[in-house]
């Protein structure tokens, strides 16, 4: 899925980015809307996969966890990543003729965040049978807090852009609203999906 997640990212951003510079607003909304509605999909068949570990994580608790985690990480890098190149794209580049004083700032913690995603991701080294699992307690002690405090991030930005009415406004940030409310539901489906497997892994995974 992360190949579709991806394919996505970029047929959106590109659709963005024309849709901006051709002032065609329902073009950037559909190609924001693209993204979100395939990372979602991506996070519910992630999910679902990692769901039916349950019964391998009583014989091997740590490779269900691990791939789970490393997967929803991977989205969420991918979502982060799009999030970032899509602001570049729209407000930093002479391609759209769109200017907002704050569009580098919220570019550059997208991309701060996408980074800080995929040196989480490249620090899970893969486990070998029989391994000590105390090296990995580390990673998934702070799976469930960080993807915990992802969703609440992302539910409040996107609750706020919906009931404030940002997201019609027509001011110069009205293409980055709809970068910030589809990042905030892929990052609030992928947070779902990882808080949800993680804790049924952890469940079936303890001793009986």
């Amino acid at each position: 899925m992360r190949g579709a997640v991806l394919a996505a990212g970029i047929a959106s951003a590109i659709a963005m980015i024309w849709g901006a510079a051709a002032g065609r607003s329902d073009v950037v909304t559909a190609g924001a809307t693209l993204f979100a509605v395939v990372a979602v999909l991506a996070a519910v068949v992630t999910g679902r996969q990692a769901w039916n570990w349950s019964s391998a994580a009583s014989r091997a608790p740590l490779m269900p966890a691990y791939v789970a985690l490393l997967q929803t990480t991977r989205l969420a890098t991918i979502a982060y990543a799009w999030g970032a190149v899509t602001m570049q794209g729209l407000y930093l580049t002479p391609l759209t003729g769109l200017r907002w004083q704050h569009g580098w700032q919220y570019a550059a913690v997208m991309a701060l965040l996408a980074v800080a995603s995929a040196l989480f991701s490249r620090s899970m080294k893969q486990p070998l049978p029989g391994e000590n699992p105390a090296g990995w307690e580390r990673h998934f002690r702070w799976a469930m807090p960080l993807a915990g405090a992802q969703g609440v991030v992302a539910f409040i930005g996107a609750a706020s852009l919906l009931v404030s009415g940002k997201i019609a406004s027509v001011r110069a940030d009205w293409a980055a609203n709809r970068v910030f409310l589809a990042l905030a539901v892929a990052i609030l489906a992928v947070s779902l999906a990882s808080l949800i497997v993680q804790r049924r892994l952890q469940v079936a995974g303890r001793p009986r």
